[in-house]
Parts: structure tokens; sequence; C-alpha cells
């Protein structure tokens, strides 16, 4: 008989990627808004220093957007490989700034740091949509 033993692994998690519709055109995000690819905002950050990756130094910005269940977001390790993911679902508010589940709200300054980065981050909710 082959029973699944649930187990227990430590991992480092270096990143946070997040890939979120622009639903409402402008009116959620500038078109030249940096990391804006047509109606999809994405970043990674680095949640050492909160800061994202690629960001254009110099130039601060700031947004709240509601995006609802329509996000994806994934936490990498130190090499970039997925550790866990949640997949067009609502925002993991405590990893990802924002309110309620729908919001996402992001304060960078010009060197690409999220300032309003949760305190407490809590990574559970990357694990608890599996017992669902």
């Amino acid at each position: 008989m082959i029973i699944e033993i649930p187990t227990t692994k430590q991992v480092n998690v270096q990143y946070l990627k997040i890939s979120v519709p622009v639903r409402y055109d402008d009116e959620d995000m500038p078109y030249n808004f940096p990391l804006r690819q047509d109606d999809i905002w994405e970043a990674t950050i680095n949640l050492d220093t909160n800061k994202i990756e690629n960001w254009p130094q110099g130039q601060s910005g700031s947004f709240c957007m509601k995006v609802c269940d329509e996000g994806s977001y994934s936490l990498l390790d130190e090499n970039k490989e997925t550790i866990a993911e949640i997949v067009e679902y609502y925002v993991p508010n405590n990893v990802v700034p924002g309110e309620y589940g729908d919001y996402i709200s992001m304060q960078i300054d010009e060197t690409g740091e999220v300032l309003n980065m949760p305190s407490d981050v809590d990574f559970d909710e990357f694990f608890k949509r599996d017992e669902d």
C-alpha cells in the first residue's frame, strides 16, 4: 500500500514575483509606468531589501489598483526558482501591500524600494489554498 506522508521543508524565500492586470487603463496606472507591458504590470521584489528589480533609478512611483482575483504571485528562492505560487486569485495582502484581498497599493521610491511592504510578512496564504 502506498500512502502520502506530508513533510515540512525549510527554504529560503528571496523574491516575490507579482503579475497583475491593469484593468482600467491609465486610470489605474499610467501607460508609461515602469514595468508595465500593455495591460500587465509585472515586478520581482527582493524580500531582503524590498527593492524591485529593473526599476529605473531616480524615478519614484505609486499606484492603487483593484486586482480582485486576477493576479498571480510567486515566491522564489535565491535562484529564482518557484517555491509556491498563487495563480489568478485574490491579493495575498500579508505579503503584498494593499487592502481587503482586492487591492494592491504600492509606494515606490527613487531606488525602487517598496516603502509600504508589510512589516509582518506571512506566507501562509500561499499554502492554505491547497487545503480548500
